[in-house]
């Protein structure tokens, strides 16, 4: 910290020259004096301003780091999870494809039937006809 120089036995003869009385220019000197040196460990300059905002700076740039490392963490398990779900999802459609593909299939043959079975008759009619 800067160090506060303040002479008040020079302040106190400024007083006096203004017009001041004597006794009342010495009290009122005492007094700044006092209150300077009460509050002077309160007082701050732009270098101890400085020092802890790049502390604080410092520690929030830290802050980001392992806030980016563990949103990273988070973005692969999530990534590997969405991956696997992904894979069974998959799985289960190509399941349930072979199973809707095989259902279809014997609906064809029981259609095929049907058709054999009236087409064959009409055949049948057509050619006595014809005959």
């Amino acid at each position: 910290m800067a160090a506060v120089a303040f002479d008040s036995l020079e302040y106190a003869h400024q007083l006096e020259a203004a017009g001041m009385p004597r006794a009342q220019a010495e009290v009122i000197a005492q007094g700044l004096t006092s209150m300077f040196v009460h509050n002077f460990d309160s007082l701050v300059t732009k270098d101890y301003l400085d020092a802890r905002f790049s502390e604080q700076a410092a520690r929030l740039d830290a802050m980001d780091v392992k806030f980016d490392a563990k949103l990273g963490l988070l973005s692969a398990e999530i990534d590997g999870k969405f991956r696997l779900f992904s894979a069974e999802f998959d799985a289960k459609l190509g399941l349930l494809s072979a199973e809707i593909d095989g259902k279809l299939g014997k609906l064809y043959v029981m259609l095929g039937v049907i058709m054999a079975g009236v087409a064959v008759p009409i055949i049948q009619t057509g050619i006595a006809w014809l005959a």
